[in-house]
C-alpha cells in the first residue's frame, strides 16, 4: 500500500527543477524510477562489480561477498523496507543498486590509494565519484554521457550517509535538510547488509574467533541473539546435517539477525513518523532529523558491532595485506600512466583534453576491477605477460 511519504513517479519534490540533467524523452512503458533502475543495471560499470571487493579481496575465494552480491543484498534489505513502509520501491531499488558504482577495486585500500593521489585536488570519495560514472563516465548514450538519471536517484547517491559514508555536502542536494524517505531507507538497508554479511564471511572462514563472537555478545544484546540462533536452530533439525551444521547455525542466525533489524527500522519509522507529524514526501526532507532509521538503542548497537569489526576483521593483518597490495598494483599503474599517458586507451583522448591527467587516470583506475587491475600490472611490468586487453 502506497504512504504519502512515498517519493512521487509523477512529480518531482516541490524545490527541484529539472527532472534530469538532459532532457530525455519519457519511456512510455516504464515509470521514471524504473528506467533509471533499468539503465543502472544494464550499465558496464555496474557489471564491474562483481569482480571489485567487498572486503576480502575476490580472487581469493568463489563465496567471499563482492561489491555486486554486497549491492544486490542491499536492494533486497531496501525494497523490503521500503514495501512494508509503503514508499517507492522502485526508487529504492535503483539507489540501491547504484550506491556502491563509484567504489574502485580493492576496496577500502583502494579508495584511500586514490585519495592520497588526488589529495590535493579534492580527494576521492567513493559516493561522490558515483555521481562521476552517472553523470559523465558511463559511455552508453549517442545523445548525453552518463545515465542521464532522475535527481531523486542521483541525491541517493550524492546523500548516502552510513557509519562509514560521510560524503562531502553538495549544493545541488542541500536544497532540502533531509533526502528521501527511500534514499534513508537504502542508508539503513547498507548498514543492515554490511554488518551483518561482512560478519558472515569472516564468521565463515574463522577469522572472527568464537571466543571474540561470545566476548561481543556478553557487551551487545544483537550479538548475543546471533549466537542463541545459531545454536538453537540446529538443535533439532529435520535431517542429518553433519558437518554442515556449523554453517547452517550461521546462516540462520545471520538471516535472523536480518529480520530483528529490518523489523526494527520498520517499527521505529512508523514510530517517527506518528511523532513528528509528518505527513508528505516534502515534509520528510524538510524534517531537523532523518524520519527512516533504528531505535536509538539498536542504532547504538549497530555501531558497535560495525566498530568490533573494524578491529577483528577490517584491520585484521590477513586483510590488511590484501589491501596493501591492492593499494600498490593501483600506484604502480599509476605511475606508470603519468609517466606515459600515451599508453591510456585512445577512447580517454577527449577527457586528457578537458581534465588533468591525473584526474583522468583516477577515474580509470577506479573504474577497473580487481582481476583487470592485476592483468594490467602484470602487462605493464611482467616480461611474460601478455599486453592486450581484449577482454
Amino acid at each position: 500500500m502506497s504512504s504519502s511519504l512515498a517519493a512521487r513517479e509523477d512529480a518531482l519534490p516541490a524545490a527541484v527543477e529539472r527532472e534530469r540533467v538532459h532532457d530525455d524523452a519519457p519511456c512510455p512503458n516504464r515509470t521514471r524510477f524504473q528506467l533509471d533502475r533499468d539503465r543502472i543495471l544494464y550499465s558496464g560499470s555496474f557489471r564491474k562489480l562483481q569482480y571489485k571487493t567487498q572486503v576480502f579481496v575476490t580472487h581469493e575465494g568463489d563465496l567471499y561477498r563482492t561489491r555486486m552480491t554486497h549491492t544486490i543484498e542491499v536492494m533486497q534489505i531496501a525494497r523490503s523496507i521500503a514495501g512494508m513502509l509503503g514508499l517507492n520501491e522502485m526508487l529504492a531499488e535503483a539507489i540501491a543498486l547504484v550506491h556502491d558504482i563509484g567504489h574502485p577495486p580493492f576496496g577500502h585500500g583502494g579508495e584511500s590509494t586514490l585519495d592520497g593521489l588526488l589529495a590535493d585536488a579534492g580527494g576521492f570519495d567513493h559516493n561522490i565519484q558515483g555521481l562521476r560514472v552517472v553523470d559523465r563516465l558511463e559511455r552508453a548514450y549517442p545523445g548525453f554521457r552518463g545515465l542521464n538519471l532522475c535527481w531523486e536517484t542521483r541525491e541517493g547517491l550524492g546523500r548516502h550517509l552510513t557509519v562509514f559514508d560521510h560524503p562531502p555536502s553538495l549544493a545541488e542536494f542541500d536544497i532540502y535538510r533531509q533526502p528521501s524517505a527511500e534514499c534513508q531507507a537504502v542508508d539503513a538497508a547498507d548498514t543492515i547488509a554490511f554488518c551483518t554479511h561482512d560478519l558472515d564471511d569472516a564468521l565463515r572462514i574463522g577469522l572472527v574467533r568464537p571466543e571474540w563472537l561470545e566476548e561481543k555478545a556478553a557487551e551487545i544484546p544483537v550479538v548475543a541473539e546471533l549466537c542463541k540462533m545459531m545454536k538453537r536452530s540446529v538443535t533439532k533439525p529435520a535431517w542429518d546435517l553433519g558437518p554442515s551444521a556449523r554453517d547452517v547455525g550461521r546462516m540462520r542466525g545471520i538471516s535472523n539477525l536480518i529480520n530483528r533489524l529490518i523489523l526494527d527500522v520498520v517499527e521505529t519509522t512508523r514510530k517517527n513518523v506518528g511523532e513528528s507529524g509528518v505527513q508528505s514526501a516534502e515534509q520528510v526532507r524538510d524534517s531537523e532529523k532523518p524520519v527512516v532509521g533504528f531505535s536509538s538503542d539498536t542504532e547504538a548497537q549497530v555501531d558497535k558491532v560495525c566498530r568490533a569489526m573494524l578491529d577483528e576483521v577490517y584491520t585484521n593483518p590477513i586483510v590488511a595485506r590484501m589491501i596493501y597490495k591492492g593499494g600498490r598494483i593501483l600506484m604502480g599503474i599509476y605511475e606508470a600512466f603519468i609517466a606515459k599517458p600515451g599508453l591510456l586507451p585512445r577512447a580517454l583522448a577527449a577527457d586528457l583534453e578537458s581534465e588533468s591527467p591525473r584526474r583522468v587516470i583516477c577515474d580509470y583506475l577506479a573504474g577497473m576491477t580487481d582481476r583487470y587491475a592485476m592483468d594490467l600490472y602484470s602487462m605493464l611490468f611482467q616480461p611474460y605477460a601478455r599486453t592486450t586487453d581484449w577482454f
